[in-house]
Formats: structure tokens, C-alpha cells, sequence
């Protein structure tokens, strides 16, 4: 009798591999990569095949009770992928595995394999002969970026191998498809259930040899895979937010390697991490930058308004001689907080605990989205005047209203009609939504509050403000950045434009404070609406951490997050920084309960 090593799609521990036996009359479809029905705990739910036996040590197995899938869903590649995305990122297998898989349309299914001949392929058959995979990071603007993509794409289809595109937004695809003569796949989050399958049907089937999308795309089960191309490669979306917490990059150099295939990597900020990569000989690095712009730095120290003088007299300048101006503050609303003058009370967010952000009509927790209306009188003093404190892009339209009432001012954000883009302006206000877009030529680009990320506490901020603003002032002919502190080395190379130099001050930083690349984080996150059971099991897990101290460089906590409470849940976590990961070390973070966090690699310690 043979035996089928199944992983069951449901929360199981560290691996999740069990056996069943197969019925004879299922044994002519049963396959490695196919998907199929088993009892697990007295439920019938899907399982994937991984391996085939002859024999197994348990007696009295259950059997597989049928075929959802006759055609494999997933091949060697991925399932070798799967399990390394397992043990990197200390998630469940089975966690890793579904990740990759569309859900089965299943009438669609039985549909399809009455009229198809389902042939097994070996994964390994796909890649053999074919040439070691390449690693390449490309820094330049978009429009050299995709000239480069595209003759690599077009080398790659000569080769007959087939090419995955990952970009952040939907809305760079159709650069990327408008000269591409050949059936091209897009999936996006909008595709319905048997839209998404469907087209993940023509790609295993070898129909589809180019894929583009975000993060699920890397998945996307292509024929003879010969490029991955990962555009902005810094962009936050490219971190997964849930379980597997995995990071498109690191994954996607463990496909290249897995499958043979070339690596494109393309950004104007590289990551830190990424860079100390590619300077240690791991990517070859092309670049290819136009000319720096003509900025300057405003010491706020020294201004009493939102607009520093430097500032007023440029954009007199530039609104004369009839060029736009951007002006970018990454906050949206009437200001920071919503508070009483004479008492100084705040309105917080009673899930969690945040001040409240004003908007037009109501105020809004950024955090867990939820709408609170304007208090009619501070609830503490009774004062019927409270007013929105702090800037915000609506109080900055405001300001910057008077200063030009003549201007036609427009505001560039999230929620905002985005049309207002291609009509006639003069100044524009955005946050960092406006780098979505192609912008038309701007003579002035203004950065109004430059050290607001940069007071978060987390090793990334000065990284993320450097990107941000980097990419604004080189949209611009001139730039301003307006800062109270000028001599920081964040702002000091924003003025040249200089990431080499930033990237050099930066990891000098990160060796001294010993933060990635120079260990390895590790993220232990505890959430519980009790904050005492927080406290007592983020202490507890602690203690036992300490016995492992001989193999960790450090460990800091247990302590509230910085958002310490969310969704009214209180939110403790313990950083773990790593010199060398450790299987024991592992195998205790394996044994964790369920509901701690476990987050390898971390892009923020918030």
C-alpha cells in the first residue's frame, strides 16, 4: 500500500506532515503537488500532497477521501521553497504552502478536467541546462529602470522561460505591457475567486509566460521560470502583514536559486540591507542618475510659521515665472491632535489610546480607522472652544491660501479625487501618497515638517525618511527642506541628493547600535485586552529567552510597543537581536502559544 505525506490546510505545529494511505481507486491520480480532501479532527478539509511512500510507521491510517485537483498545484520548487520559508520565518508549513496556492474554484475544476490530460512534470525537469541565475540591482528613475526590464524580459522569452514582475501599485503595469505583443496575466487583489483561478490555470498550464502583480504574484506557478523582476524594492507593501510575515525579496532570491533564474531588482533608495548586499558582491550594481537639483536646507529653529521666510520667497519665485510648486507634508487632516486650550485635554481613540486626528466633519484614529464626531465641549473643563493643534494638509491648504489667494491650490492624498492631477494648478499639497503618480514638471518641490518620521523610535526612521524625501526633491527643478535639525546627517545629504554618503553614515550607525545588516532581528509580539496578562506572559517568556543568552548579541524588553495599545488590545514585545540564528533557539520559539507574534525581520519595531 502506498502512503501519501499530506500537509492539511489548518493550524497545526512547526511541520504539519501526516500520513494517509490511498485508496486504490484514487492511486491512478495521485500525485506529488496535488490537491486533495482528508478527515483531520473529525473535519473534512483540504490537504497538499508532498511526498509518496512506500510504507509508514503509524497503523490504522486514515485515507484520502478524493482528488479536488488532478493537475499538481504546486511543484518541487515551490514545496522546497515552502519548507524554507518555514524554518526562516517560524511559521507553520502549512502556513508557507497555502500561501502559494489559489483557492480552488471548484466547479471550474471538475469543468476543466473532463476535457484535459493531466500530465505530472517534474519540477527539476523545467530547469535542467539551463544557465546559473544572475542577481542585478538596478538604481536609476523609472524610465531607465523599465528600459532595462524589458530587454531583459525580451532575452528571457527568446530563452522560452517564463518572467514574474512584482510592483507595489497597479498602476505602473501598463508600462510594462504596452510593447509586449503576448498574452500578459495581471493579478490584483479585485479579481474574484474564480477570475483569480482561472488565471492561475492558464499559468501552470504553460498558457501565460509573463505574470505581473504584487506580493502574490511571486507565487504564481509559471513554466520554466528564467526572471523575477521586484520594482521599488523598498516599499513597505513588499512585507507580509500577516502569518508568514515574509519579505518579497528574501524570498525571491530563494526562488532564484531554487529555479535557475535571473534576478532583477529595481529602486532609486535601495534598502540598506539590500545595498550592503550588493556591495559585498551578492548583486551586480548598475546605476544611472540624471543630475542633482538645486536644494537647500531652512533652519526652523530660528521661523515662527508653518512656512519658513526662505520658503514664501521661493514660491513667490517660482509661481512667477509660472512653474508649479509641490509642497509635501506626510499628514493628513487639520493638525496632529484635537484639544482643549486651557486644560490641555486630548481626544484619544478609546480602542487604542491614540490621539485622535481632525479631519474636516470628524476625528479619526489612524490606527484602527475608526470615526469619532467632534465633542460639542472638552469633556474635563467643560470649555466649548476646542480646536485642532499641530499641522496637518488641510490646515496647511489654509495657510497656504492666504499667503496666495490667487493660487489654485490642490491636495494630493489618499481618498482625495486624484483627477485634479491633469487639470491646471499652481501649488500642491501631498503627502507621501503623490509618489504613486506621475507628476508633471515641478519648478519648486517644498518638504514643509522633515523630522516628523524621524522622531519615531525605530532603527528604520532615518532610512524611510531619507526615501521619502529623496524621491520628492528629485521631482523638482529647486528644493526646500524645512527641519529643526539641519546639521543631522539624514538632512545634511537630502540637500546633494547623496545616497552613497547616507548609506555610509547610516550603516556606520546601525554597526555601532549593532542593528541589520550587522545582526539579525527577531520580533515577539504579545496582544491580550488584559495589559496584567501582557506583563505576566511577555515576562515569562523572557525569563526562559535569558537561558539562551550565550547566542543572542542582545534582548531588549519585555516593554510596551510604541502604539502600545490597538484595536483594544494592549501590545508588549521583545526584541531579539541575533548574531547567528540557532536551532535550539529556534525550537523554543516554535513552542510559543499561538497567539504571540513571531516576526523575523521586522521593517519596524512600532
Amino acid at each position: 500500500m502506498q502512503i501519501a505525506q499530506i500537509v492539511p490546510k489548518s493550524r497545526t505545529t512547526k511541520e504539519g506532515i501526516f500520513d494517509y494511505a490511498i485508496p486504490p481507486e484514487l492511486l491512478p491520480m495521485i500525485k506529488i503537488g496535488i490537491l486533495v480532501e482528508v478527515p483531520f479532527h473529525g473535519r473534512k478539509i483540504k490537504g497538499l500532497i508532498i511526498r509518496l511512500k512506500p510504507k509508514s510507521q503509524i497503523s490504522n491510517l486514515k485515507s484520502i477521501i478524493d482528488v479536488i485537483d488532478p493537475m499538481p498545484v504546486i511543484d518541487e520548487v515551490h514545496i522546497n521553497l515552502a519548507k524554507w520559508m518555514s524554518e526562516y520565518y517560524l511559521s507553520p508549513l502549512g502556513k508557507t504552502l497555502f500561501e502559494m496556492i489559489v483557492p480552488s474554484a471548484k466547479r471550474t475544476i471538475q469543468r476543466l478536467s473532463q476535457n484535459q490530460n493531466y500530465t505530472s512534470r517534474s519540477a527539476r525537469a523545467y530547469y535542467k541546462g539551463y544557465f546559473s541565475g544572475k542577481k542585478y540591482i538596478i538604481v536609476s528613475d523609472f524610465k531607465n529602470r523599465l528600459n532595462f526590464y524589458l530587454k531583459a524580459i525580451e532575452k528571457t522569452l527568446k530563452q522560452n522561460r517564463s518572467v514574474i514582475i512584482l510592483v507595489p501599485d497597479l498602476s505602473l503595469v501598463r508600462y510594462f505591457t504596452k510593447d509586449i505583443k503576448i498574452p500578459v496575466s495581471i493579478l490584483h487583489a479585485s479579481l474574484t475567486l474564480t477570475q483569480r483561478w482561472l488565471a492561475w490555470n492558464k499559468i501552470r498550464n504553460g498558457e501565460i509566460k509573463i505574470v505581473i502583480g504584487s506580493t502574490s504574484a511571486l507565487f504564481a506557478p509559471v513554466q520554466n521560470l528564467g526572471l523575477l523582476i521586484i520594482d521599488q524594492e523598498e516599499n513597505e507593501t513588499y512585507k507580509n502583514d500577516r502569518s508568514p510575515r515574509f519579505h518579497v525579496v528574501s524570498v525571491a532570491e530563494k526562488l532564484a536559486e531554487l529555479s535557475k533564474a535571473n534576478l532583477i531588482i529595481g529602486t532609486i533608495t535601495p534598502r540598506i540591507e539590500t545595498y550592503n548586499k550588493a556591495l559585498e558582491g551578492n548583486y551586480q550594481i548598475l546605476k544611472k542618475l540624471k543630475d542633482a537639483s538645486d536644494i537647500s536646507t531652512v533652519n526652523m529653529n530660528f521661523e515662527k510659521q508653518a512656512i519658513s521666510m526662505p520658503l514664501q520667497k521661493k514660491i513667490d519665485e517660482v509661481l512667477k515665472e509660472k512653474k508649479k510648486v509641490l509642497l509635501v507634508l506626510n499628514r493628513k487632516g487639520e493638525g496632529t491632535k484635537f484639544s482643549c486650550p486651557d486644560c490641555s485635554w486630548v481626544a484619544l481613540c478609546k480602542k487604542c489610546g491614540l490621539p485622535l486626528v481632525p479631519q474636516k466633519v470628524n476625528n479619526v484614529c489612524f490606527r484602527c480607522e475608526k470615526e469619532y464626531q467632534f465633542p460639542e465641549a472638552c469633556p474635563k473643563c467643560q470649555n466649548v472652544h476646542l480646536k485642532p493643534m499641530g499641522l496637518g494638509t488641510i490646515r496647511l491648504k489654509k495657510f497656504v491660501a492666504d499667503f496666495w489667494p490667487d493660487a489654485k491650490i490642490v491636495q494630493i492624498e489618499k481618498d482625495v479625487d486624484i483627477n485634479i492631477l491633469y487639470q491646471d494648478w499652481d501649488i500642491a499639497i501631498s503627502t507621501s501618497f503623490g509618489l504613486k503618480f506621475n507628476l508633471p514638471k515641478i519648478g519648486l518641490v517644498g518638504i514643509v515638517d522633515a523630522d516628523q518620521e524621524l522622531n519615531f523610535p525605530d532603527f528604520h526612521s532615518a532610512e524611510k525618511t531619507f526615501q521619502t524625501f529623496y524621491k520628492f526633491l528629485r521631482i523638482g527643478e529647486q528644493g526646500i527642506i524645512q527641519t529643526h535639525l539641519p546639521e543631522n546627517y539624514v538632512f545634511s545629504n537630502l540637500a546633494s541628493l547623496d545616497y552613497e554618503k547616507f548609506f555610509l553614515d547610516e550603516i556606520e550607525n546601525r554597526r555601532k547600535s549593532q542593528f541589520p545588516p550587522f545582526v539579525q532581528l527577531i520580533r515577539l509580539l504579545y496582544k491580550n485586552t488584559s495589559e496584567s496578562v501582557v506583563k505576566e506572559e511577555t515576562q515569562r517568556v523572557f525569563d526562559q529567552l535569558l537561558t539562551f543568552n550565550y547566542q543572542l548579541s542582545t534582548i531588549l524588553g519585555p516593554s510596551p510597543a510604541f502604539f502600545k495599545k490597538e484595536r483594544n488590545k494592549f501590545r508588549y514585545q521583545i526584541i531579539l537581536k541575533l548574531k547567528k540564528r540557532s536551532k535550539v533557539l529556534d525550537d523554543f520559539l516554535w513552542t510559543l502559544p499561538k497567539d504571540w507574534i513571531i516576526d523575523v525581520d521586522p521593517i519596524d519595531l512600532l
